[in-house]
C-alpha cells in the first residue's frame, strides 16, 4: 500500500515473515591473519536496494496504519530511508515527524554505523536519536563496542555514554578502553573519551581523565604512548611525548622522560612543510644530570630548506651537542657513539639554465681531537654544462673560491679553476671517448710554513674506449655480454709539496675502485701524477622479455708506465707498476637470494687483499637472512649475520651480530621477539655495542607495544630493526 502525504512518501507491505527475509549478499574483504577484517556482511534485512530519495519504506508482519498519527507495526519490522535501515519486532512510527520508537532486538544501520539495541527513539530524517544498551560497529573499520546509552546527535557523530571502544573484533578481546563517556565523529574521523580505563583483556592497564584519538590514524594533538629503555649508561627510562598538531603544515613533539641514573630529560621535535619551507628542528637537554656533577647537557639539530624564488634555495644543516662525551651516553649504537665531528653548513644555491651557483659557510663541532677539519668561512662555488654545443662537444667548467680556517694551522683563501672538454663518439656496438681538462689552483695563505702564494697549472688527458658484444642463449630467452674496456689517462708531475693540505685525502684503492679515475686524490690540494692504462673486461646476462639483469661479472687492473712522485705528508712515492686486480660479482642465484662480492687480488703475493661479500635472502613468507663477510689486508676482518623470520602466524624472532674476527670479540649484538595478532603487536628487542673508547660496551633494552587502530607503546624499536636488518618492514 502506498500513501501520498504534504512531505513523506510510505510504502508498506505487510507480509508473512517467511516472505520478509532478504539476505543480502554481500563478498568478505580479503585478509590475511593476523590482520582484522572490517566486516563486510551486516546481517540487516532492505525492502529494496535502490530506494527513492526521501521515501520511506515499511514491511511487517502485522500492522496499523494511521495516515495522519502514529502507526504501529509488529513482528519482522523493517523500516527503511535513503541509507537508513532499521530492523525491530515492534515499533511505532509518528506521521507527522517521522519518529520511529521501538523495543525489544533492533538493529539500526546507517551509511557509517550499525547498532543493535533494546530500545530507540529515533527521528529518521535526520538521524537522531537515543538509543539503549548497545552494541556498535563503525562501517569501513574494524572498531567496535558496547554502550549503555548512545545519543547520535547527526547522521555522523555519536556520544556514547558507559561505554567501550577497540579495534579488535568481539571475539578476540585483547584491548579496549572502557570510558564514562566517549565521542565519536566520523566527519572529523576523531574521537574523545572521558575517564577512560586502559585494559587488555579485563585487567586495568593505565588510567587517563581524558583521551584524544584518530578513527583514520591521522594527525591529532594529544600524548602519545609512553616509551621504555633500559641502558647500563641511563638506568631505567620513561618518556610520555604530547604531541602538538599545530596546522595542516607543521607540528611539534615535546618528550619529557625520566632517566634514573640521570634525571629528568626533555626532547622537542618542530617539523613543517610548504611550499617555500620545510625542515626539522631537533632539540635535547638535561638541565642537571646527576651521572655528571648535575651539568646541563643538551644537543641540537637543525635540518631546513626555503625556496626564495623558482631558482634560488636556502639550505641550513647544523648539529652540535653541549659536550664530546653526549653521544657516548645517549647514542645507541656504534656509529652514533663513534663520531668525531658534527657539521654547520648554511648555503644559498642559484640554478640557472645551464649553470649552478652556491654561497656557503661551513664550520664543524669537533668531538675527536685527533681529528680536526677546517672551517670554509665562506665557499663559493659555480659550475656551467652547456647542454648544447657545437659538434656534440661536451664543456664543463667549476670554479671554486674557499677561505679556510683553523687553529693553530696555516689558513687562507684557495681559488681553483677546473676546464674539461670531451666527446663521444660510437654507437650501441662502441665508443670512444677523448677528454682534455685543465685545472688552475692560486693559493693566498697565512701562517703557512713554505711560503703564503702559490700556484699550480696541470692538465689531464684521458682516452676512454669499449665495445659491447651481445649473444643470444636458452633458446632465445637469455642475452649475455662481452663488453671489453681501455681507459688511458696521463697527467704530468708537478710538486705540490709546498701546497698546504685543506680537504684533500688519497682514495684507498681496496675500498673505492680507482679503475677509472683521473685523480687519485679527494678534494683540491693535491693532483696526483698519473701515466696509467686500466683494462676492464665485464660481462651480463639478462632476460630478454623482462630486460633484468640476472648476473654481473667484471675484473680491471690498472698498469702504472710510470711512478706516482705526488704524495700527501708522510705519504711515500708509489713506484708499483700494477695495480691489483679488482673482481666484482652480482647475481640472482633464485628468485629470493643475491649474491655480490668484491674483492681484490694483490698479483705481486699473491694475496686477497680487501674482500666484501653480501648474502641477502628474503622470500614470499617474509623469511629474511643475511650473511657479510669483509677483509682490509691486516687492519680488519668482520662478519655480519642478520635475520628475521616468522616462526608461526603470531610469533617471529630477529637478530643481528657483527663479530670482529680479528680481535675475536662482536662489535654489537641484537635480538629480539614479536608477537601480533589482529589487534596488537609487541616487539621485545636487546642489543649490546662496543663504545666509542673500543673497549666498553653499551647494553640497552627497548619494548614496543602496538595496539592497531590506537596507537604505540614504547620506543620505535621496529626503526633500529629496519636499519640494522636488510630487508625488514615493520
Amino acid at each position: 500500500m502506498k500513501k501520498n502525504n504534504d512531505n513523506t512518501n510510505y510504502t508498506i507491505r505487510l507480509l508473512p515473515a517467511c516472505l520478509c527475509l532478504l539476505a543480502s549478499q554481500q563478498v568478505q574483504a580479503k585478509s590475511q591473519f593476523p590482520v582484522c577484517t572490517v566486516p563486510q556482511h551486516f546481517g540487516v534485512e532492505q525492502i529494496t536496494d535502490n530506494p527513492a530519495k526521501d521515501a520511506i519504506y515499511m514491511e511487517a508482519d502485522q500492522g496499523l496504519i494511521n495516515r495522519t498519527g502514529v502507526s504501529s507495526l509488529v513482528g519482522n519490522i523493517i523500516i527503511q530511508q535513503n541509507d537508513l535501515s532499521l530492523n525491530a519486532q515492534k515499533a511505532s512510527i509518528d506521521g507527522t515527524n517521522n519518529r520511529v520508537v521501538a523495543k525489544g532486538k533492533i538493529v539500526l544501520s546507517t551509511k557509517n554505523v550499525k547498532l543493535d539495541s533494546d530500545a530507540i527513539n529515533y527521528q529518521l530524517d535526520s538521524q537522531t536519536g537515543e538509543l539503549n544498551n548497545v552494541r556498535y560497529q563503525l562501517k569501513k573499520s574494524t572498531t567496535n563496542g558496547r554502550s549503555d546509552k548512545i545519543i547520535q546527535t547527526n547522521g555522523t557523530q555519536l556520544e556514547l555514554q558507559g561505554a567501550t571502544y577497540t579495534t579488535c573484533p568481539p571475539s578476540a578481546n585483547g584491548w579496549h578502553i572502557a570510558a564514562d563517556n566517549i565521542k565519536l565523529d566520523q566527519d572529523k574521523q576523531q574521537g574523545t573519551a572521558k575517564n577512560v580505563t586502559f585494559k587488555v583483556g579485563n585487567t586495568p592497564i593505565f588510567y587517563f581523565p581524558w583521551l584524544s584519538f584518530s578513527l583514520n590514524n591521522q594527525r591529532k594533538s594529544g600524548f602519545l604512548s609512553p616509551s621504555f629503555q633500559i641502558s647500563e649508561q641511563s638506568g631505567w627510562s620513561v618518556a610520555t611525548p604530547y604531541y602538538f598538531n599545530l596546522a595542516p603544515e607543521y607540528d611539534a613533539t615535546l618528550t619529557p622522560s625520566y632517566l634514573s641514573k640521570r634525571g629528568l630529560k626533555i626532547d622537542g621535535e618542530f617539523r613543517y612543510s610548504s611550499k617555500q619551507h620545510q625542515g626539522i628542528w631537533e632539540y635535547e637537554i638535561l638541565p642537571r644530570d646527576k651521572a655528571s656533577d648535575g651539568n646541563q647537557r643538551d644537543y641540537f639539530k637543525i635540518n631546513h630548506s626555503s625556496k626564495l624564488s623558482d631558482s634560488i634555495r636556502l639550505n641550513v644543516k647544523s648539529e652540535g651537542v653541549s659536550d664530546k662525551k653526549y653521544f657516548d651516553d645517549f647514542g645507541k649504537s656504534l656509529s652514533s657513539s663513534s663520531t668525531s665531528a658534527l657539521e654547520r653548513r648554511i648555503e644559498v644555491v642559484k640554478v640557472g639554465k645551464n649553470w649552478h651557483f652556491s654561497a656557503a659557510s661551513i664550520d664543524y663541532q669537533t668531538l675527536d681531537a685527533t681529528d680536526s677539519s677546517y672551517s670554509k668561512l665562506p665557499e663559493l662555488k659555480f659550475n656551467y654544462t652547456p647542454k648544447l654545443f657545437p659538434n656534440d662537444i661536451k664543456l664543463t667548467l667549476d670554479v671554486e673560491l674557499s677561505n679556510f680556517d683553523k687553529d693553530n694551522a696555516p689558513t687562507g683563501q684557495r681559488f681553483d679553476l677546473s676546464l674539461n672538454v670531451s666527446k663521444k663518439f660510437g654507437d650501441d656496438a662502441w665508443y670512444f671517448k677523448p677528454s682534455v681538462g685543465l685545472r688552475h689552483t692560486y693559493y693566498n695563505l697565512k701562517n703557512n710554513p713554505t711560503g703564503n702564494t702559490h700556484s699550480r697549472s696541470l692538465p689531464t688527458l684521458s682516452l676512454d674506449a669499449g665495445l659491447f658484444f651481445d649473444r643470444p642463449f636458452d633458446d632465445g630467452k637469455l642475452t649475455q655480454t662481452l663488453e671489453p674496456r681501455l681507459f688511458y689517462t696521463y697527467t704530468p708531475f708537478r710538486d705540490q709539496h709546498r701546497l698546504p693540505v685543506f680537504d684533500t685525502a688519497k682514495t684507498d684503492f681496496s675500498t673505492s675502485t680507482q679503475l677509472f679515475s683521473e685523480n687519485r686524490y679527494t678534494g683540491k690540494d693535491r693532483i696526483g701524477d698519473t701515466n696509467n692504462l686500466t683494462f676492464a673486461l665485464s660481462s651480463r646476462i639478462q632476460d630478454r622479455k623482462t630486460g633484468r639483469e640476472l648476473l654481473h661479472a667484471s675484473v680491471g687492473q690498472i698498469l702504472y708506465f710510470e711512478d706516482r712522485k705526488v704524495t700527501l705528508p708522510d705519504e711515500t712515492i708509489q713506484t708499483h707498476a700494477q695495480s691489483e686486480f679488482a673482481f666484482e660479482l652480482s647475481t640472482n642465484i633464485n628468485e629470493y637470494t643475491r649474491l655480490s662480492t668484491s674483492t681484490f687480488w694483490e698479483p705481486k703475493t699473491q694475496q686477497w687483499t680487501a674482500t666484501e661479500t653480501q648474502l641477502n635472502y628474503k622470500d614470499d613468507k617474509n623469511r629474511i637472512a643475511n650473511l657479510s663477510y669483509r677483509t682490509l689486508s691486516d687492519e680488519l676482518e668482520q662478519a655480519s649475520l642478520s635475520f628475521a623470520t616468522p616462526l608461526d602466524k603470531s610469533w617471529s624472532i630477529v637478530g643481528r651480530i657483527d663479530h670482529d674476527l680479528k680481535n675475536g670479540r662482536n662489535l654489537e649484538t641484537l635480538a629480539g621477539v614479536e608477537y601480533q595478532n589482529c589487534c596488537w603487536k609487541a616487539r621485545f628487542v636487546g642489543r649490546k655495542y662496543l663504545t666509542s673508547d673500543n673497549n666498553t660496551y653499551d647494553d640497552a633494552v627497548f619494548l614496543q607495544f602496538e595496539l592497531k587502530g590506537l596507537g604505540n607503546l614504547g620506543n620505535k624499536a621496529s626503526n633500529f630493526l629496519e636499519d640494522k636488518i636488510y630487508g625488514y618492514e615493520k
